[in-house]
């Protein structure tokens, strides 16, 4: 053989093999960094050490967070924070909650917590629901709470029950020192309520926080005891004094008077 073909054949090889060599160090310096990020990311430098709840009393967050893995020593990159949040979110004390990573060791989870508002009473019984209709728990009776009496629905329609969801937005819409006591139920003809110790006929579930505006502000200006307050049409209420008997939507027989809330 040619010996400058031999040794071209000879240069050509030591490059391939150095250039083999800077590639295979290249890859190993990458794949240790990577495994360094890896082992940093799930070293104790950048797993839970801290969690913080805000704004909660009756939820036990930590066991909803334990439920998703959000526990000490878990690495933050893997926390499911979403998870987490959704889980929260599925208990009916819970109106909103957050939750965060503030790094590089900590979780902060924000709660707000629904507040009992109202006695409702289902087939099943009595049940205590938020001022959005939540229910949030059983309980024997009413107590002191403004109360909502639909004894035929059942607890798994109230989702979807308007005369319940109709019925709490009345009383949340009326002002506090109107709320102890009052009562809403549904009628043959659509909803009716005892506030202030007067009977309000407020016809169907719609409207019910301008209805309960109507409602605060008539008897404000002043109702003879015994009169009917009918706020069907809530822009076009009337007091029906004692012994007059109510027509439909809300309109008089002759002797009612009309009543517009100031």
């Amino acid at each position: 053989m040619d010996r400058r073909l031999a040794e071209r054949r000879r240069r050509v090889a030591e490059d391939r093999a150095r250039t083999n060599l800077g590639r295979l160090v290249r890859l190993l310096v990458v794949v240790a960094f990577l495994g360094g990020l890896v082992w940093f990311a799930q070293s104790p430098f950048l797993s839970v050490d801290e969690i913080v709840v805000h704004g909660a009393d009756r939820v036990d967050v930590g066991a909803a967070l334990a439920r998703s893995e959000v526990v000490p020593g878990r690495p933050m990159l893997l926390v499911d924070v979403a998870g987490a949040q959704e889980r929260l979110r599925a208990d009916p004390w819970v109106a909103t909650a957050e939750v965060g990573r503030d790094w590089p060791t900590r979780i902060v989870a924000e709660i707000e917590e629904r507040v009992p508002f109202a006695a409702l009473e289902l087939a099943e019984g009595w049940w205590v629901v938020a001022d959005d209709a939540t229910l949030l728990e059983s309980v024997d009776g009413p107590g002191s709470l403004p109360v909502a009496e639909f004894p035929d629905s059942v607890r798994s329609g109230v989702d979807e029950d308007l005369g319940v969801e109709g019925a709490v937005a009345f009383l949340s819409g009326l002002p506090q020192e109107l709320q102890a006591g009052a009562r809403v139920f549904a009628t043959g003809e659509g909803l009716e309520a005892r506030v202030g110790g007067f009977v309000v006929r407020l016809g169907r579930p719609f409207d019910m926080g301008e209805k309960a505006a109507v409602t605060a502000a008539i008897l404000e200006k002043g109702v003879e005891e015994g009169s009917i307050i009918t706020v069907v049409a809530p822009a076009s209420p009337a007091v029906l004094p004692p012994g007059a008997a109510p027509t439909d939507e809300g309109e008089s027989e002759q002797g009612s008077t009309d009543t517009t809330a100031p």
